[in-house]
């Protein structure tokens, strides 16, 4: 009859298997994962967001304690103490003409009033190139060399691409201790591999004490408004190999 409810049944059973009861709780465990999920996934997120723009503008991070780099500003990153030229993209088929050549450590690098390294009063390393290809030629001539220096730590800490390889390559050098640098010849050419306004590989060719020529090759990104070195495999260049001249762009014979 109308006005008149049917009386339901109460639910047998032990109530954790009822079927509101499993519902609700699978729901609320849903809930739960879900919150955890974001949790756990959502700083991973946004440090991957935020890792991509820094990798975009060049910077990676803050400087590590006694950086002399000191304070970065502007949009690329670069330190305040460090100011370039960067306009001139155009990879160079002959040796700068404005290149004077200086000796570090054991070799005599080339420096360029324009390219860098720009500064060169610091104890520990020389820096501040061009974000330009001839920028990354001289870094790839001269990062590797004072990082095989009597300050080679300061080097290593700045100017090798951070991470666990560089760590790697830190403790080992540490506990071999130092070695007095070998006599490996001089740099006569050099020409690009590849480049970009992120990352470079500068192939080297160098006279042999023995006669004849090696090469080389140093792998750069641009991090913390510089280029630093990327370690191939914990070594700051490539496996050495005979070299011939043919299509390196050559120094001269004007090493000072």
């Amino acid at each position: 009859m109308f006005g008149l409810r049917r009386r339901r049944e109460p639910p047998s059973g032990p109530f954790y298997k009822q079927r509101g009861w499993v519902s609700a709780v699978m729901f609320l465990g849903f809930v739960l994962v879900m919150s955890l999920i974001a949790l756990v996934a959502g700083p991973e997120i946004e440090d991957d967001s935020e890792k991509s723009r820094k990798e975009l503008d060049g910077v990676s991070g803050p400087l590590s304690p006694g950086d002399p780099q000191q304070v970065r500003d502007g949009r690329d990153g670069r330190p305040r103490n460090c100011r370039t030229d960067d306009g001139d993209q155009e990879q160079p088929r002959s040796a700068p003409t404005d290149v004077t050549w200086r000796k570090r450590v054991a070799l005599m690098v080339p420096v360029s009033p324009k390219a860098g390294p720009l500064r060169t009063d610091e104890p520990g390393m020389w820096w501040c190139f061009a974000r330009t290809p001839t920028g990354a030629v001289m870094a790839a001539h001269l990062i590797p060399v004072q990082v095989s220096g009597a300050d080679w730590r300061t080097a290593a800490e700045q100017q090798i691409v951070p991470g666990k390889e560089r760590d790697m390559f830190v403790t080992a050098k540490a506990r071999a201790g130092a070695s007095p640098p070998t006599e490996v010849g001089r740099f006569v050419g050099f020409s690009l591999d590849s480049y970009s306004r992120g990352a470079a590989t500068v192939r080297l060719l160098l006279t042999r004490p023995s006669g004849g020529y090696l090469s080389t090759s140093v792998s750069l990104r641009w991090r913390d408004g510089d280029w630093k070195v990327a370690l191939q495999e914990g070594s700051l260049y490539s496996p050495a190999k005979q070299g011939q001249p043919d299509g390196f762009a050559m120094w001269g014979a004007a090493r000072g």
